[in-house]
């Protein structure tokens, strides 16, 4: 289980920032479903609790309620009572090899690229003014979430959504952290999907080691450019991907 000192992250600090419009449950509902399918919330996790939520998020309490109803009917969070009781981030709310094939393939070539550009411009964006505004001793806090040993590719995908969450972060504005996290949530397990193989895993914790020395360098431009060349390398890995699931399913069937 996750530990709930986490919830003090950059990227949770996003997440659980006041609401504008106040008693909308399907706002609160709406956050936190992108945070668990962006990966920002990890399986296991525990949740604040409702009046914590309440509090963080500028809500009633009765609202946070009926948000957890919602994320509970979706099969996202499970709650338990008692002694370590809670909410919790559910088993399995993030898909599985199968259902991201099948999502993957069914988008079109140019819906993929279309995504992927707006998924590179941020996040490189996002990289430029992390190395800008980044306080001493943030690429520490970077590093530590590089998953060491680590042979999970679940807990791969979770350090990577973690990793550029937190980049996005650093750039101090909430609004763009939020929308790096709808996007994440809405496409991020799409760009994910090459690090089921062992030697992507290997170059992306490369990537983010150069990107993490140019970003405690206050090096703009290197981070800039070493986010393009992984994000572009890993969506050109998806394109090939999704061809290859394409032509799968064109494949005529044999005679029976």
């Amino acid at each position: 289980m996750a530990d709930v000192r986490r919830h003090g992250s950059r990227a949770r600090s996003a997440i659980f920032a006041p609401l504008s419009d106040v008693g909308r449950a399907g706002q609160v509902e709406q956050r936190l479903t992108e945070a668990i399918r962006s990966g920002v919330l990890a399986e296991g996790e525990r949740l604040p609790s409702e009046p914590e939520l309440a509090a963080m998020l500028g809500v009633a309490v009765v609202t946070v309620r009926e948000a957890l109803v919602g994320l509970r009917a979706q099969g996202l969070v499970t709650t338990s009572r008692g002694r370590g009781g809670g909410t919790f981030v559910a088993a399995g709310a993030a898909a599985d090899e199968e259902a991201l094939a099948e999502r993957l393939g069914s988008m079109s070539r140019a819906e993929l690229q279309d995504r992927g550009t707006q998924y590179l411009l941020l996040l490189a964006g996002c990289a430029e003014l992390a190395a800008e505004r980044a306080d001493p001793g943030e690429a520490d806090s970077l590093r530590s979430l590089l998953p060491a040993g680590e042979d999970q590719v679940g807990a791969w995908r979770h350090a990577d959504a973690e990793l550029w969450l937190s980049v996005a972060a650093l750039t101090q504005s909430a609004r763009t952290t939020r929308e790096v996290v709808r996007l994440e949530a809405d496409f991020g397990m799409i760009v994910r999907i090459p690090l089921s193989d062992p030697d992507v895993r290997a170059r992306t914790v490369a990537a983010h080691e150069r990107l993490i020395d140019a970003i405690e360098a206050g090096d703009t431009d290197a981070a800039r450019r070493s986010a393009r060349a992984h994000l572009q390398a890993t969506l050109d890995r998806v394109a090939r991907t999704q061809a290859e699931v394409h032509d799968r399913h064109r494949m005529p069937r044999s005679a029976s």
